[in-house]
């Protein structure tokens, strides 16, 4: 059995980034980034704006108030008219519109006094006030977006405000999940006696969806070895990586670990000091397109959730070459006491707050790894050292903020 930190340094060694392709901006969400993105142009690409009113030289505001001026004419958004102002003149000026040339700032309507050729400036009105500068957000070659960025929608508003159509990402993960147990029905089935829903392939296929892979769902087999390893080589000629559930520990009708072995793939380990998901198995099978990982997942569906996020989404996104493939990691306090057994890390299900500026941890319930109710309002994982036996209130874990 090795550790946790063990297995996962294993587990990231292991991965070769994917190839790229370029896709339509609108096909680009929830991809990575395969090439920094440098602005085509500047963004804004003019002066503009940044609410209707009236543009003007600020300096014809600092005398007598109310200031007097002449509205010379009216500038729309979606036009640029040719023309400068003269002192003591303005123009009528709507959101987003160019500012014209020689004013440096724009009065909002509602604070002058509009009539048919002028208006009365209420205020001294700064320079700049409420003008967009050219380029304020980004300008012309600067680096927009930079290689491993994860495309959220942010991302792709930006990029669409460039006028880049099309974007360079790197191929998606195809990832197969296979559902082992004799006892699993489809949740569309009746329950017979002893037999239970299949809770963990329908959380993964959010869990997967939401790294941004492919799901291609391989079924149910029953505790089966020749109908596991058959199930097996069918994906393994489709899918990079591989995630089965159950039959991975040492019971009698575990089978997941001789069908690795019966396929060819190279055990990386299998059993890892931590609670849930002991058994966590790992392997690579070499291919003539490129390896494909097995991760044999433990059964109990609150294992299976924990060692996605801890090992399989970090792993994706490598795949991916997202550059922030790890889960945001910082310390909060546990505001409750902590006890276990020495000689295995154990990840805490846990909600976070913030209190006097610190992030304190509190249990969402119980922790048993068949347990999916204490799962629905953990937004962080709390990691107890192996080496520890308790813990009082108040003391320092890292915690993961989970992605779910």
């Amino acid at each position: 059995m090795i550790s946790y930190e063990e297995a996962r340094r294993s587990v990231f060694e292991e991965a070769k980034t994917l190839g790229v392709e370029d896709v339509a901006l609108d096909d680009s969400f929830r991809r990575v980034l395969a090439a920094d993105i440098r602005s085509p142009r500047a963004l804004p690409p003019f002066d503009n704006s940044a609410m209707d009113g009236y543009a003007v030289r600020s300096a014809d505001t600092l005398g007598e108030i109310p200031a007097i001026l002449a509205v010379t004419w009216e500038q729309p958004a979606g036009t640029a008219q040719a023309g400068a102002l003269a002192p003591g003149e303005c123009v009528k000026i709507m959101t987003g519109a160019p500012v014209p040339r020689d004013a440096d700032a724009v009065v909002p309507r509602e604070d002058v006094k509009e009539s048919a050729a002028t208006i009365a400036v209420s205020r001294p009105v700064r320079p700049g006030e409420n003008v967009r500068r050219r380029g304020e957000d980004i300008i012309e070659g600067e680096t927009a977006l930079t290689k491993g960025t994860f495309l959220n929608a942010p991302c792709i508003g930006f990029l669409a405000a460039l006028g880049i159509a099309k974007v360079p990402v790197r191929l998606r993960p195809a990832v197969g999940v296979l559902t082992t147990g004799t006892e699993i029905r489809d949740v569309s089935e009746p329950l017979g006696p002893g037999s239970i829903y299949d809770s963990n392939s329908h959380a993964l296929r959010a869990q997967i969806a939401s790294a941004g892979a492919v799901l291609s769902f391989l079924g149910t087999t029953g505790d089966d070895l020749d109908g596991t390893v058959s199930k097996l080589r069918q994906a393994a000629g489709t899918s990079r990586v591989i995630l089965t559930t159950g039959g991975v520990s040492m019971g009698d009708h575990d089978v997941v670990r001789d069908s690795f072995d019966r396929v060819g793939a190279r055990r990386v380990f299998w059993k890892v000091a931590q609670k849930p998901g002991m058994p966590l198995a790992f392997y690579v099978l070499e291919g003539g397109d490129g390896p494909c990982y097995l991760f044999g997942l433990p059964g109990n569906p609150g294992a299976v959730m924990i060692a996605f996020e801890e090992y399989v989404r970090p792993f994706l996104n490598l795949l991916s070459g997202r550059a922030d493939y790890l889960a945001p990691e910082f310390e909060a306090r546990l505001s409750y006491e902590v006890r276990k057994k020495k000689g295995r890390l154990n990840f805490l299900r846990v909600r976070l707050s913030m209190k006097d500026g610190e992030w304190w941890a509190e249990s969402t319930g119980e922790q048993g790894s068949a347990i999916l109710r204490s799962m629905v309002p953990a937004d962080g994982l709390a990691l107890v050292p192996a080496a520890a036996e308790s813990l009082p209130a108040g003391s320092k874990v890292i915690v993961h903020r989970m992605a779910w």
